[in-house]
C-alpha cells in the first residue's frame, strides 16, 4: 500500500505589520489551513504560525477582523490537530477567551465578518474543539461566559443551522464537563420563565433542547436546584421575598414539564411532599403546579407517578378553601387535555358542588361554563351537570349566578345539535333552561336579573333570521318541563309590567314637563315619586333603583322618551330594536353614568327581542301548516296568550283566516290564543259577522275545548249579545240527562256565565233546576255502571262524558255565583242553595243520589269537585267566605285526608295556589297542617316545603302574626277531629280515667310536630309557646264543642314547643305584646276560671311517661296493637265503605278511631246542628287510589309556579 505524501503548510509570511497587512496575511493562512485536510497534513510545518496565532498582539488586536481570522485559524489548527491540542493550557484559556467574546458577533448578521463568525461557530460545534474548554484548570468563568453569550446572543430570525450549531456546542460542553457550574444551570432554567420564553423564543428552544438531548446530565443538577430552593418550605412559614423567590421556582417546574419533562424525574415526588405540608402557599403552588402538569396533552404524569397523582387528588378536600378553589381551577384544561383522567376528576368535581363554602361552590360552577361543547358532552358526566343545575338554587347568589351563567353558555353551544335532534345533545343539556328558570322560585330580584340576562343574551339570543329565532324560541320551549315553563312565561310577563311601568313613566314624565311652573306639578312628582317606589320593588336594591330612577328623570328628554318607545314596540324589527336599546345607554352613559346599570336591566326586559310582531306572525304561520312545529308552536302561542295576550292585536286577521280553512291544523290552539286575548282585549276583537260565524261554527262542528274557548270569544265581543241570547236558548232547549249535546251545552252556558251574565240571567232558572233536580240528584244506570265498582279514581282524561257533564253542571252553578259576588244581596240569594248542595256532597262522600248509586269514581270526582269550588268561591269573595260557618269550614278541612290520593291531593294544591297569591283568608292554611299523616311522602314533601316558604315569606314584624295564630285554628280543627275523641269514665273501668288515650296524643302531637318544624323558628317560638298556653284561658265560642280537648291539646302543645326549644337551643321569653285568638273560634273565660284550668294538666300521665323514656323504648320491639295509629283508619277502602257497616277491625286492646268516633258522637249529641254521616274513620288512611309517584309531576309542581305566573283558572 503506497502511503500519500504528506502537505505541508505553504505559508511562510510572519503575522506582524499594519492591521490591513495582517488581516490579509491571516486571511491567506485561513483559505489555506481550512482546504487541508487532518490525514494528509505534515504538522511540524504549522509549528511557527500557531505560535504566533497565540501572541497577544494578534490575540488582543484592536481590529476585529484580524481577531476574528485569528479565531477561525486557530479552529482550523484545533481541527488539524484533534484530538490533541496543540497548545497548552494557558494558550487554551487564551484561545477559548478570543473564541467565546469573537462568537458574541453571531448576533449581528449584518457585520462584515458574518461568515468568519459563523464558520468558528460551526467548526467549534462540528469538530467539538469546544470540549478542550473543559479540560482547564478554574475554566468555570469562561464556560458560564460561553453560555451566557450565547443565549443572549441567539435570535428567532437566524438561520436554523445557526441555532443547531449553537444547540450542539452548548451540547458538548454539558456532556464533557465533569461539574457544570450552578451559574451555567441557572442560565439555562431561567429561559423557562414565562417573562424570558417571551421576550427571546430562540433562547427558549435552545433550553429545549439542550434539557431534552443532555437530560441524563443535567436531571441531577435540576433535582439540586428545586431541592435546594423547595427544602426551605418545610422549615417554616416563608418571607415575602421566598414565596416570591417561591414562585418562580414552581413557574419553572410547569414550563420545564411542558418543555423537557424528563428533567424532572426526581421533582415531582418532592412536588407531591408539598402537597402535605402545612403551609397554605406551599399547598397551593404544588396544587396549582400539578395541576398545570397533569394538564399537558401529552403528559403522562399521572400514571407514572400515580401516588403523587392520588394525593393530589386528595386536595380537593384541603381544609383550607382557597387550595380547593385552585384545585377545582386547574380542571378546565386537564379535563380538556386527558380525557381519560375524566373519571376520577367528575367525582371530585361533583362533591365540591356541595362544599359548605360558598366561594368553592361558585369556582365549582363557573369552571363548567369555561369547558367546551365536545368536553362537556363526552368527558363529563351528566350527573356532575345536573349538580350545577342544583345550584341554580344555592341559598348564596353568587354560587346561583355561575350556575346560571355555565349552563346558558353550555346551552348555547349544543343549541345546533339539540336543534338537529342529536340524542347525545339532547340527553346531556336539552334539560338546562328548566333548571336555570327553577332558579326564579327563589323569588328573589337579583336572582330574576341573572335568569333574565341568561335568556335575552344565550338562551334566547336576538341574532339570526325571523324563522330561526321563532325555531329557537319553539325548540326551547319545547324542552322545558312545566315549572320551566312557567319561569319563562314569568319572564315575558315581568317584561309586560315592566313595558307597562315604563309607558306610565314615560307619560308622568311629560305632564310634568308640561305643568313646569304651574301649581299641579307638585301633585304630578309626587305621584311620580310613589311610582318609582313601587317600580323599585322589582329591583335587587329597591332603595338605589328608587333613587337612580329619580336620577334619570332630570335628564330625561324627547330623544330619550322617542328610543326607550322604540325598544317596546313590537311591530318594529328586532334589528332597529336592538339599536333603540343600546342608543338609550350609549347617551346614558355619558349623561348619567351611575344609571347605566339599572337601565341596562330595564331595557333589557321591555325589548321585545324574544317576542315581537315577526316572531308571532311565525308561529301562527306554523300553525296553519303541517310542520313538526306545528303542535309546540299551538302550546307556546297559548301560553303567550295567558301574559301577553295585546301582542295578538295586530295579528287576529291572520287568526281568523286561519279558521276559515276547516282543513287547516292548529284551530284549537288559535282559538285558545284568541279566547286568552279576548279575555283582557275585547273590545279589539273583530265584530264582523263572517269573523263571528267562524268562531260560531266551533261550537257545534268542534270539540269541547273548542266549543269552550269560542263561547269566551264570542261573549267578549261588543254588541254581542243577541248572538248570544240564541247560543244560550239552543243549549237549554236541549238540556237532558240522555242528550249526546249535554257536556257541550253545559260546557257553552257555564262560559255564558261568567262572560255575559246578563244573557245567563235569562235562562239561569231552567238551567239551576235541570242542573240541581235532573242532574245532580239522578243517575242514568247505565252510565254508572261503566266504571269498576273496586275502583275509585280515574283521571278526567278517562271519565265518560256523563260523569264530565255533573261537574261541568256545577260549575255553572258555581260561575253564576262568581258573577254575583258583587252584590251582596243577590250573591247570598244564589249562593245559599248552592253552599248546601256542596256541603252535601262534601259530608255524604259526594252521594246526592237518593238510591246511593252512584260509582266511587263520581263520587270521588264530586267529593273534590265540592270542595274546590267552596275555596274558589271564598277566593278573595268576602260575601262567601262568611257564609262558610266554623262546622262547614271543618268540614273542609277532612277532605285533606280524604281516602282517595287525588282528592286531597286536588284540594290541597288549590288551596296552595290561592295561599300564594294571598287570596284566601288566613284560616285555610290551617288545613294543610292536616297533611301531617299524608302517607305518600312525595306529597308530603311539597306541602311540607310550601309551608316552610310560606312562613319565611312572612315579613318580620307582622303585626297580623297569621303563621302564629295559625296554631290555635290549627288546634281548634284537632279538637273537633273525628280521631282526636274524649273517653268517658265507664271506658276505664280497669284503671283510672284518662280523658285521651296515648294514641291519641300521638296522633295530634305529629299534627303540631308538622307545624312547628315547618312555622317556627327562634324568633317566633316564644310568641307561638304564648298562643299555645293562652288557649287554656279561653274557651271555644260554640258551646257545643269539647273544651277539654281544646285545653288537652294546648298542654300537648307547650310540652312539644318546649321539647323543640330544648333540641334547638332556643330561648322562650315571655311575649311582651297582646295577642287576640279568632273571635269565631275562641271566646275568653273568667279569669277564676282559666286559672283553675292553667293549674290542671290535661295531658295523660302514662302519654308524658312514653314520651320521656320513648328514646328507649324505640330501640326495643312494639307490641303489633301499637305499630299504627288508627288501625281500623288503615285498613278502611272506600269500596267496602258503601255497605255503611261500622266493624270494629283494631287489634284487642287497641282503641280504634272508628270506636272512638262513636264514643265522641255519643257523649256530644248536642255538638253541632248537623252530624256528618260520612265515616270520619279513616283520616290517616292510605289511599288505595293512584299513588303521588305515578302522577305527573307537574301536578305537584303546578302550584309553585302559581307564585311567579298567575294563570287564569276560573274559567
Amino acid at each position: 500500500m503506497v502511503t500519500p505524501a504528506e502537505t505541508k503548510l505553504q505559508f511562510k509570511q510572519k503575522l506582524t505589520g499594519s492591521a490591513s497587512e495582517m488581516l490579509k496575511k491571516l486571511k491567506e493562512l485561513h483559505n489555506e489551513l481550512k482546504s487541508m485536510e487532518q490525514d494528509t497534513i505534515d504538522t511540524n510545518s504549522f509549528s511557527a504560525v500557531k505560535k504566533e496565532l497565540v501572541d497577544t498582539a494578534i490575540v488582543n488586536h484592536k481590529d476585529k477582523g484580524v481577531r476574528i481570522y485569528a479565531a477561525c485559524c486557530i479552529a482550523d489548527l484545533l481541527r488539524l490537530y484533534a484530538p490533541d491540542a496543540p497548545y497548552n493550557k494557558t494558550n487554551l484559556k487564551t484561545i477559548f477567551r478570543l473564541f467565546v467574546n469573537e462568537l458574541r458577533h453571531i448576533a449581528t448578521p449584518e457585520n462584515t465578518y458574518y461568515n468568519q463568525h459563523f464558520y468558528l461557530l460551526e467548526s467549534l460545534s462540528v469538530v467539538k474543539s469546544i470540549v478542550l474548554i473543559t479540560d482547564l484548570p478554574n475554566a468555570d468563568e469562561i464556560t458560564t461566559d460561553l453560555f451566557r453569550n450565547i443565549f443572549d446572543d441567539v435570535r428567532p430570525q437566524q438561520a436554523k443551522n445557526v441555532h443547531i450549531c449553537m444547540s450542539e456546542l452548548l451540547e458538548h460542553v454539558i456532556m464533557e464537563t465533569s461539574s457544570l457550574p450552578q451559574e451555567i444551570v441557572d442560565i439555562i432554567l431561567s429561559q423557562f420563565l414565562h417573562k424570558h420564553k417571551l421576550d427571546n423564543p430562540a433562547a427558549y428552544r435552545l433550553a429545549c433542547d439542550l434539557g431534552n438531548h443532555c437530560a441524563d446530565k443535567l436531571q441531577r443538577y435540576v433535582f439540586q436546584y428545586f431541592s435546594d430552593i423547595i427544602s426551605t418550605a418545610g422549615s417554616g412559614e416563608l418571607s415575602a421575598k421566598e414565596l416570591s423567590d417561591f414562585k418562580t421556582v414552581h413557574q419553572l417546574v410547569v414550563e420545564l414539564n411542558r418543555a423537557a419533562p424528563v428533567l424532572l424525574l426526581n421533582v415531582v415526588p418532592q412536588l407531591e411532599e408539598e402537597l402535605k405540608l402545612s403551609d397554605v402557599n406551599v399547598r397551593s403552588l404544588a396544587v396549582s403546579s400539578l395541576g398545570q402538569m397533569f394538564a399537558e396533552k401529552t403528559s403522562q404524569l399521572a400514571s407514572q407517578y400515580e401516588s403523587t397523582w392520588k394525593a393530589w387528588l386528595l386536595r380537593r378536600n384541603d381544609k383550607v378553601p382557597s387550595v380547593r378553589i385552585i384545585w377545582l381551577e386547574s380542571l378546565v384544561n386537564l379535563i380538556k387535555a386527558q380525557p381519560s383522567l375524566a373519571k376520577d376528576l367528575n367525582e371530585g368535581l361533583a362533591e365540591r358542588f356541595l362544599d359548605s363554602e360558598e366561594k368553592v361552590r361558585s369556582v365549582a360552577c363557573r369552571i363548567i361554563g369555561e369547558l367546551d361543547y365536545e368536553t362537556s358532552l363526552h368527558h363529563v358526566q351528566k350527573d356532575t351537570l345536573v349538580q350545577v343545575g342544583h345550584r341554580c338554587r344555592d341559598k348564596k347568589k353568587s354560587v346561583i349566578k355561575e350556575a346560571i351563567t355555565s349552563l346558558s353558555v353550555l346551552f348555547n353551544q349544543a343549541y345546533p345539535e339539540i336543534e338537529n335532534g342529536t340524542q347525545a345533545s339532547l340527553s346531556q343539556f336539552a334539560w338546562m333552561p328548566s333548571a336555570i328558570f327553577h332558579a326564579l322560585y327563589v323569588l328573589d330580584p337579583e336572582i330574576q336579573t341573572y335568569v333574565e340576562n341568561a335568556v335575552y343574551t344565550t338562551i334566547l339570543p336576538p341574532h339570526g333570521t325571523v324563522a330561526a329565532r321563532a325555531q329557537r324560541l319553539i325548540v326551547t320551549f319545547a324542552m322545558l318541563d312545566d315549572k320551566g315553563r312557567t319561569g319563562l312565561l314569568s319572564i315575558f310577563r315581568r317584561g309586560v309590567d315592566s313595558r307597562a311601568a315604563m309607558n306610565t313613566i314615560m307619560r308622568l314624565l311629560k305632564m310634568q314637563a308640561d305643568a313646569a311652573g304651574k301649581p299641579e306639578v307638585e301633585a304630578i312628582e309626587k305621584k311620580l315619586s310613589d311610582f318609582f317606589k313601587v317600580f323599585s320593588e322589582q329591583f335587587p336594591d329597591p332603595v338605589k333603583a328608587s333613587q337612580l330612577l329619580h336620577k334619570y328623570a332630570k335628564v330625561h328628554d324627547e330623544k330619550f322618551r322617542q328610543s326607550i318607545t322604540d325598544c317596546m314596540d313590537s311591530t318594529l324589527p328586532v334589528r332597529e330594536i336592538r339599536k333603540a336599546g343600546k342608543e338609550t345607554l350609549s347617551r346614558l352613559e355619558n349623561i348619567a353614568p351611575a344609571t347605566v346599570e339599572l337601565f341596562s336591566v330595564i331595557i333589557q326586559r321591555i325589548c321585545l327581542t324574544v317576542l315581537n310582531k315577526e316572531v308571532v306572525s311565525e308561529l301562527i304561520r306554523n300553525l296553519g301548516g303541517v310542520t313538526e312545529n306545528r303542535q309546540e308552536s299551538g302550546e307556546l302561542l297559548r301560553s303567550i296568550s295567558l301574559v301577553y295576550p295585546s301582542i295578538f292585536e295586530d295579528h287576529l286577521g291572520e287568526m281568523i283566516s286561519l279558521l276559515r280553512d276547516r282543513e287547516a291544523t292548529g284551530a284549537s290552539d288559535t282559538l285558545h290564543t284568541l279566547a286568552g286575548f279576548a279575555k283582557q282585549f275585547a273590545r279589539s276583537l273583530p265584530a264582523d259577522s263572517q269573523s263571528k260565524e267562524v268562531i260560531q261554527s266551533f261550537l257545534e262542528a268542534g270539540t269541547i275545548l273548542q266549543a269552550t274557548h269560542a263561547t269566551i270569544v264570542l261573549a267578549s265581543i261588543k254588541d254581542n249579545e243577541d248572538m248570544c241570547q240564541e247560543i244560550a236558548q239552543t243549549a237549554v232547549d236541549r238540556l237532558e240527562d240522555t242528550s249526546p249535546h249535554l257536556l257541550r251545552d253545559l260546557t257553552i252556558l257555564s262560559q255564558l256565565a261568567l262572560y255575559t251574565p246578563q244573557v245567563f240571567e235569562t235562562v239561569s232558572e231552567s238551567v239551576t233546576k235541570f242542573v240541581v233536580k235532573t242532574l245532580l240528584m239522578t243517575n242514568v244506570p247505565e252510565e254508572e255502571s261503566m266504571y269498576d265498582a273496586t275502583v275509585d279514581w280515574v283521571e278526567a282524561s278517562e271519565l265518560n262524558e256523563y260523569t264530565l257533564s255533573k261537574i261541568m253542571g256545577l260549575k255553572v252553578l258555581v260561575n253564576r255565583a262568581i258573577i254575583l259576588a258583587s252584590d251582596q244581596v243577590s250573591a247570598q240569594e244564589a249562593a245559599r242553595p248552592l253552599f248546601k248542595l256542596l256541603w252535601t256532597l262534601i259530608t255524604e262522600d259526594g252521594e246526592l243520589v237518593k238510591e246511593k248509586n252512584s260509582s266511587n269514581v263520581l263520587k270521588s270526582h264530586l267529593r273534590l269537585s265540592a270542595a274546590r269550588f267552596v275555596v274558589k268561591l271564598c277566593n278573595m269573595r268576602p260575601v262567601y267566605e262568611r257564609m262558610v260557618s266554623v262546622f262547614d269550614f271543618c268540614r273542609l278541612a277532612l277532605i285533606i285526608q280524604d281516602p282517595v290520593f287525588r282528592v286531597r291531593h286536588g284540594l290541597a294544591k288549590r288551596i296552595m295556589k290561592y295561599i300564594r297569591k294571598k287570596e284566601l283568608h288566613a284560616r285555610h292554611l290551617a288545613v294543610l297542617f292536616l297533611a301531617a299523616h299524608e302517607p305518600e311522602l312525595e306529597w308530603k314533601k311539597i306541602i311540607r316545603d310550601f309551608l316552610a316558604q310560606t312562613s319565611r315569606g312572612q315579613e318580620g314584624g307582622n303585626k297580623l302574626m297569621h303563621n302564629e295564630l295559625t296554631l290555635a285554628r290549627l288546634i281548634h280543627l284537632l279538637a273537633n277531629h273525628p280521631d282526636f275523641a274524649t273517653r268517658l269514665p265507664e271506658d276505664d273501668a280497669t284503671g283510672p280515667h284518662e280523658a285521651h288515650s296515648i294514641n291519641d296524643l300521638n296522633l295530634s302531637a305529629k299534627y303540631i310536630e308538622f307545624y312547628l318544624e315547618t312555622m317556627a323558628n327562634s324568633e317566633n317560638i316564644s310568641l307561638i309557646y304564648y298562643i299555645a298556653a293562652l288557649l287554656k284561658t279561653a274557651r271555644f265560642s260554640n258551646l257545643h264543642e269539647p273544651n277539654e280537648n281544646l285545653y288537652a291539646l294546648s298542654d300537648l302543645a307547650q310540652y312539644l314547643i318546649q321539647e323543640k326549644s330544648r333540641s334547638h337551643n332556643w330561648t322562650l321569653t315571655s311575649h311582651p305584646g297582646q295577642v287576640v285568638l279568632p273571635r269565631e273560634l275562641y271566646s275568653l273565660t273568667a279569669s277564676d276560671v282559666s286559672a283553675e284550668i292553667s293549674k290542671k294538666s290535661y295531658l295523660s300521665a302514662g302519654w308524658v311517661y312514653a314520651r320521656e323514656h320513648r328514646g328507649k323504648a324505640e330501640r326495643k320491639p312494639r307490641p303489633a296493637q301499637e305499630r299504627k295509629i288508627g288501625q281500623a283508619a288503615k285498613r278502611r277502602s272506600r269500596s267496602a265503605s258503601v255497605s255503611g257497616d261500622d266493624e270494629d277491625v283494631s287489634e284487642p286492646g287497641t282503641p280504634a278511631p272508628a270506636r272512638a268516633t262513636k264514643r265522641a258522637k255519643k257523649a256530644r249529641t248536642e255538638r253541632a246542628p248537623e252530624t256528618p254521616t260520612r265515616r270520619m274513620a279513616s283520616r290517616v288512611a292510605k289511599a288505595k287510589a293512584t299513588a303521588y309517584r305515578d302522577i305527573d309531576s307537574s301536578e305537584g309542581e303546578e302550584d309553585e309556579e302559581d307564585e311567579i305566573l298567575e294563570s287564569d283558572e276560573d274559567n
